[in-house]
């Protein structure tokens, strides 16, 4: 079969959406004239904006993320499909492992993969996951750059905040590791939703809450070191969009609730409870 439709539900959150992109390289591979369909809801679809494998995108409506969730279980898909996936972690707890990669232990990422196997439908080593910025959202952010006149020797992009408590990262652990990179070279870039400190004054410490995770995702190209939490943007940075050589260390409580599965290399992962060690740990990767 080559001319046929498939749809995948996948209505919550913004970093499980776009890990799920993993599975489309692989089913266009398999099926080259197929349509994909993506049935998702307006409060994270944009993590499939504007993606070249994708044919429509129908979003849904919800306040919440638990309301996003329900809708999971919920929708009917407006067209008749020959393949139907709905494999968020969630909902499919016995398969977030690999059949054929036994080897790789458990992860929630895994649970695309184990859609693709279920399938039949082969992949390629390493996993990408697939994000592509409008021309519009790469020029936000190069205005924003240019906007504040930087002069500091390096950038940190720092993630300080994630939906699914899979860090130990809080407010403590922004203003102690702020604290210790604004004394050095460096232009911090603080992504989250809000953040109302005294230490928003200092004039090389940024905060990004204006830009979407997909412009973070751009911004982090125009970086040298990454901090974050395994959430939403550390997903985003994960893809295929963002450059490969940077300094990344990543605080999150399981490596089975990381985003390791798609993309490992040149990270280093934090697992413990403990600020002081982790600062520790950037002193000692010459982040000071």
């Amino acid at each position: 079969m080559s001319n046929i439709k498939i749809a995948i539900i996948q209505t919550v959150c913004w970093g499980d959406n776009i890990n799920s992109t993993l599975m489309l390289k692989p089913i266009k591979t398999k099926y080259k004239e197929c349509t994909i369909d993506v049935y998702t809801t307006h409060q994270y679809g944009s993590a499939f904006k504007n993606n070249p494998y994708i044919h429509k995108i129908y979003l849904f409506h919800s306040k919440t993320k638990n309301e996003a969730l329900h809708l999971a279980t919920m929708i009917k898909p407006k067209e008749d499909y020959d393949i139907i996936i709905n494999a968020h972690p969630l909902f499919n707890p016995d398969k977030r492992s690999s059949i054929k990669h036994p080897e790789w232990g458990v992860n929630i990422v895994y649970s695309w993969v184990r859609a693709l196997e279920d399938n039949d439908i082969e992949y390629e080593i390493p996993l990408e996951t697939i994000l592509q910025l409008t021309d519009e959202e790469i020029e936000n952010v190069k205005s924003y750059l240019l906007s504040l006149n930087l002069k500091q020797s390096r950038r940190i992009l720092m993630e300080i905040e994630g939906e699914s408590g899979q860090s130990h990262w809080n407010g403590r652990w922004t203003d102690k590791v702020i604290n210790h990179l604004s004394r050095g070279d460096n232009d911090i870039f603080v992504s989250c939703k809000s953040w109302d400190s005294s230490l928003r004054k200092l004039p090389n410490v940024h905060f990004v809450g204006h830009l979407s995770i997909r412009e973070c995702a751009e911004l982090y190209n125009h970086c040298d070191v990454f901090l974050s939490v395994s959430s939403g943007l550390s997903n985003a940075c994960n893809t295929n969009w963002c450059k490969k050589d940077i300094k990344w260390i990543e605080a999150v409580n399981s490596m089975a609730a990381s985003s390791a599965a798609v993309r490992a290399c040149g990270k280093i992962y934090w697992l413990n409870n403990d600020v002081d060690g982790y600062i520790e740990c950037l002193r000692s990767n010459g982040i000071k």
